[in-house]
């Protein structure tokens, strides 16, 4: 989508003609599916529309004002429960990733808005930025960051097959705080890559000496949208891989529907990963995008069933109609499945008779620390000399 806005910024400031980039976030996911084709009816023919992320995006050509891109934007309101950022740019005044980056602003300011509009318009003022993003600029300089790891078990005899990193902010005055709480800011202000590159190299280097007892242990990393909109992010990956000695064919990244659904960029960069070697994940498979004709073409490995349709499972055929739909698709695109969010006996015991491959969840195990993941691992100690070559195994 970036190089739709650019070309677009470049016919305007030749044409002497404003842009418009809106960004739309869905505050219903289970509506995404049919949201492009509304968006569609919403601006006129030659304007694009396409994905950022997990938001929808249209690029408006010659505006002229920001009253009618609001009233695009009311349009767009009209069609499904949003929130929509805007940002004009007068011709030659903005590059791709300055106009984008505001109309994100806008968004988040949306987003926050209790006065019942559903769509904010950039102002400058939204640069100023907070003191949290400042702190979180300097988090990982500060060695504020963590790392928990959660037990992927294979069903159904409940054995350590890999384990998902799991990023923590060890806030000096807020506490520990949740991805939740710090991933979209980080997205916003542009240090999701140095941060991604961060638990990449800090979760490789400690499974790789995991390996050492369980060598088929695989290691899950979640890749943010953004990440896949660099061009670079698969060069990134390779060099860390090879700087840890991590073995590629046991990494799996994590992505979601909405990071690869149409974007070629993305799709040629997990192409080049998944080429050497290394395992793509859809997470929260199912949650509400049309994916399904190009899930045979995606680069893809494993699905994980999301945690919503897992709490859903109670016995009953309609209870397990999505979960049973996902595993049998994997099943017939011989996909590994992986089920998030199993929290006790009577859903580990279905989801296998369903044809789970693997599980994870707080049934197993809540995500644990390095040091407290080790009780998960097979017994065995290491000699002197590969102590003395590769250190405490924390």
């Amino acid at each position: 989508m970036r190089d739709v806005v650019a070309a677009a910024l470049s016919r305007g400031a030749v044409e002497g003609r404003s842009t418009a980039v809106l960004l739309v976030g869905l505050e219903q996911a289970g509506t995404a599916g049919d949201f492009g084709e509304l968006m569609r009816r919403s601006v006129l023919r030659d304007d694009p529309i396409g994905r950022v992320g997990d938001e929808f995006a249209a690029v408006l050509s010659d505006i002229r004002s920001v009253d009618n891109a609001e009233a695009v934007a009311r349009r767009i309101a009209v069609a499904g429960p949003a929130r929509i950022g805007i940002a004009v740019a007068a011709p030659g005044e903005y590059e791709a990733d300055d106009l984008l980056h505001r109309a994100a602003l806008a968004l988040e300011e949306a987003r926050s808005r209790t006065d019942g509009a559903p769509w904010a318009c950039y102002e400058p003022s939204m640069t100023a930025g907070t003191p949290l993003e400042q702190e979180l600029r300097e988090a990982v300089f500060k060695s504020q960051l963590r790392l928990l790891y959660q037990p992927i078990v294979a069903l159904p005899d409940g054995d350590l097959a890999g384990v998902e990193a799991l990023v923590r902010w060890a806030h000096p005055e807020r506490g520990t705080l949740d991805p939740d709480a710090f991933i979209p800011l980080a997205e916003r202000i542009g240090v999701i890559a140095e941060l991604g590159r961060w638990v990449l190299r800090e979760a490789s280097t400690q499974a790789a000496r995991w390996q050492r007892r369980l060598p088929a242990l695989q290691l899950n990393v979640n890749v943010s949208p953004r990440q896949l909109d660099e061009d670079g992010f698969a060069a990134q990956v390779l060099g860390i891989l090879e700087e840890t000695g991590f073995f590629p064919g046991n990494l799996v990244l994590e992505v979601t529907e909405g990071a690869v659904i149409g974007e070629r960029a993305s799709v040629a960069q997990l192409a080049v990963l998944s080429n050497a070697g290394i395992r793509i994940a859809l997470d929260d498979f199912g949650t509400g995008y049309s994916s399904l004709r190009y899930l045979a073409r995606l680069p893809v490995d494993v699905l994980k069933l999301d945690r919503l349709f897992v709490a859903e499972l109670d016995g009953t055929s309609r209870g397990g109609a999505v979960a049973q739909a996902v595993l049998r698709l994997g099943q017939i695109l011989h996909l590994d499945t992986v089920a998030e969010g199993v929290e006790n006996e009577a859903q580990a015991r279905e989801l296998t008779i369903l044809g789970c491959h693997k599980a994870q969840g707080f049934h197993y195990a809540h995500p644990l620390t390095a040091t407290e993941l080790q009780r998960w691992l097979p017994a065995g100690d290491l000699s002197r000399y590969e102590a003395e070559i590769w250190g405490p195994e924390v």
